[in-house]
């Protein structure tokens, strides 16, 4: 549309200028008369000013699409950036948590164990139970946003807790005696090294959310 009306004014311009350069030539002659250039100069005039305020809309026009298409770009980005910053951010508050609660459970059932050996234990028991329960609902979020590697390590961190578990409610059931005392040592030689397998698990836990850039040397799950 604009390209036409600019054309059609070219060509109008064109003709008046034609016309003129005869008038100049056959001042009397059958050119156009004044009234008839002075019309056209009239035309052209306005076709200029329509064709000027068509391709004034036109490029104002296109600076407000180049700059609303800029700030949707910006608001995506920014849009994807706090999707993900929400992200690491659950993912790190999963991971502490269940870095906090496994080592909480281990830490209680070792309690649990020495003071078995003792006497009667229902404080450490209670504190066992409760332990149990947090670390079970801390494992079951862990389940639905923590990478597969993650699991993998802490799955084994688990198993050994799991296995402590059952032989330390074992020996809870039993009357004094030393094969009690026995299956305590057990327990207790269970629970033990669980730190540092809680150690490999924090490991990888910490390159997956940046707070460290890669594995130690002696991470080996």
């Amino acid at each position: 549309m604009v390209a036409a009306e600019v054309g059609e004014g070219l060509r109008v311009r064109s003709l008046l200028s034609a016309q003129q350069w005869d008038l100049a030539e056959h001042p009397g002659g059958g050119g156009m008369s004044g009234a008839t250039v002075s019309l056209i100069v009239a035309i052209v005039g306005v076709l200029g000013t329509l064709a000027s305020t068509v391709i004034t809309q036109a490029l104002s026009q296109r600076a407000k699409l180049r700059e609303f298409e800029q700030a949707e770009r910006v608001r995506v980005a920014e849009q994807r950036a706090s999707a993900e910053q929400r992200r690491v951010d659950q993912l790190r508050s999963c991971y502490v948590q269940l870095n906090a609660l496994d080592r909480h459970y281990r830490d209680a059932m070792l309690a649990y164990a020495y003071a078995l050996k003792s006497g009667p234990a229902d404080t450490e028991a209670a504190e066992v139970g409760s332990a149990r329960r947090a670390q079970r609902d801390a494992r079951a979020e862990a389940q639905m946003i923590a990478s597969e590697g993650v699991l993998a390590v802490e799955s084994r961190v688990n198993i050994q807790l799991t296995f402590a578990y059952r032989l330390l409610m074992e020996a809870a059931r039993e009357p004094e005696s030393s094969a009690r005392q026995t299956r305590l040592d057990q327990v207790i030689g269970l629970l033990d090294p669980v730190i540092e397998k809680l150690e490999h698990v924090r490991a990888l836990m910490r390159v997956e959310l940046g707070v460290a850039q890669e594995l130690p040397v002696w991470y080996d799950p």
